[in-house]
């Protein structure tokens, strides 16, 4: 009975404590959940056809004016100009009053161009300003979107705070019944709950403070969002605005240009007519002092003429003479040339029969050194044959034969020698098959230095490698 009654208070107390503490989260979720942040403002944007202060007036084609002829009254008089040449200034003046329509043609083609221009641009402004308007729409929406998922973020977070709270209560220790057998042990039991009470009272403010700390980061990184995008959105509206005032300033200037543009072509079509009736006039006159000229021309032309014949006649009296004293030098160059071929050619017939006879001789000389180099080889060949016999001789000798190698052993050495019959080294190439013949060989070959070499020191080459055979049946 006595452990029911002093467990009760400690149960109505953690009761207590766990009810307010349920009572503050639940405030901190509602509160956390109407937490309200101030969404951006909307933005009201008008799409103008045209751009504000600036009208643009319609083209005006003018019609082709009529271009007076100039009057002829009293055209000059050319100094009895013929036929054709009358018709060629014709011609030209034609092509030349012709000239000043066609550029007023071009110059309604350029004004159309214009317009077109400022039409383009004009709906190039307009598409422009459309897509601000719709980066603008984007961005509001994004933002709202980061808001939604901030206010998702810090509700999961007051979530998370509960769940650890709930967890921490869940662990604590029930107090410990103690049955009051004395009064120190039931102080002892009173100051422990005392303690555990106290400590649970400041882990809950502690929550409580990281709680309202983790809302208050949240809450200011919102609004420094909120601020940056604010600026953000100032910049490109006073960018656009700057825009749109650098491209209305550029297509005024573009008119100012396209007019002054006009009226220079107005003034150069004008004195390019002037120029023309002055060049046409010209013309006209320099055709008469031509025409003049060329009969001055022509006259003077026949009697040079008639001179050049009289002068072409003697020249070629002359040429004849000398053509004829050429061909005479001609002949007895050739007769020279002919006389000097056939000497030469008797001199080349007799160094070719010099020449012929030196390389049978030659040829005699090398036929005899080859027969005496044969000769010689053959003699070469016969001594150092007879001194390797005499080598494979002594070296047999000197092979001490046991009696139990086959007959038919075979075994080959290669033997280097040096200038005075020493061995410098032997090389067993291809054994006998037989260890104690081919080492009474090799002992044999050492035994036998020197070994025998022909006097001549020539000949040496042919016995500083030799590839010697050895067999018992031999």
């Amino acid at each position: 009975m006595s452990t029911i009654v002093y467990a009760k208070p400690y149960k109505l107390r953690a009761g207590a404590l766990a009810l307010v503490v349920h009572c503050a989260f639940f405030a901190l979720l509602y509160f956390g959940a109407s937490w309200k942040v101030r969404p951006p403002q909307g933005m009201v944007v008008d799409i103008w056809d045209s751009l504000p202060g600036e009208e643009v007036a319609p083209v005006k084609v003018e019609p082709s004016k009529l271009i007076a002829q100039p009057k002829l009254d009293k055209p000059m008089q050319p100094v009895a100009p013929p036929k054709a040449d009358i018709e060629l200034s014709a011609k030209k003046r034609s092509q030349e009053k012709s000239k000043p329509t066609k550029t007023e043609s071009k110059r309604r083609i350029e004004k159309v161009d214009v317009a077109e221009h400022k039409k383009q641009e004009r709906l190039r402004v307009q598409a422009e300003q459309k897509m601000l308007v719709e980066q603008k729409m984007i961005e509001v929406q994004k933002a709202r979107a980061e808001h939604e998922r901030a206010r998702a973020e810090q509700a999961n977070i007051v979530a998370k705070l509960r769940r650890n709270l709930k967890a921490e209560l869940e662990k604590a220790e029930p107090p410990k019944v103690v049955e009051p057998v004395k009064s120190a042990a039931s102080l002892k039991a009173d100051l422990e709950l005392a303690e555990k009470k106290r400590l649970q009272e400041k882990f809950q403010e502690a929550v409580k403070i990281e709680s309202k700390r983790q809302l208050e980061k949240v809450d200011a990184q919102l609004k420094l969002k909120i601020q940056a995008e604010q600026k953000i959105e100032a910049e490109q509206k006073a960018e656009a605005e700057h825009k749109a005032q650098a491209e209305q300033k550029a297509l005024v200037k573009q008119k100012m240009q396209a007019e002054r543009k006009a009226e220079a072509e107005r003034k150069a079509e004008m004195e390019q007519r002037a120029e023309a009736e002055r060049k046409a006039e010209m013309e006209q006159r320099a055709e008469a002092e031509r025409k003049a000229e060329m009969e001055q021309r022509a006259e003077a032309e026949r009697k040079m003429q008639a001179k050049l014949k009289i002068l072409a006649e003697k020249k070629a009296q002359a040429e004849e003479k000398e053509r004829a004293k050429q061909k005479i030098q001609a002949e007895q160059k050739l007769l020279a040339e002919q006389k000097e071929q056939a000497e030469k050619k008797a001199q080349a017939e007799q160094k070719a029969k010099i020449e012929q006879e030196r390389a049978r001789a030659e040829q005699k000389m090398q036929a005899e050194q080859e027969r005496a180099r044969a000769a010689q080889a053959v003699a070469v060949g016969r001594e150092v044959a007879e001194y390797k016999a005499k080598i494979i001789a002594k070296i047999r000798r000197n092979i001490v034969m046991l009696p139990d190698i086959p007959y038919n052993a075979r075994a080959e050495f290669d033997v280097t020698l040096l200038p005075g019959g020493m061995v410098l080294n032997s090389i067993l190439v291809k054994p006998s098959g037989s260890a104690a013949y081919d080492s009474a060989v090799e002992r044999a070959i050492k035994k036998a230095e020197p070994l025998p070499l022909p006097p001549d020191a020539a000949l040496f080459s042919n016995f500083r490698e030799l590839r010697l055979k050895f067999s018992p049946k031999e």
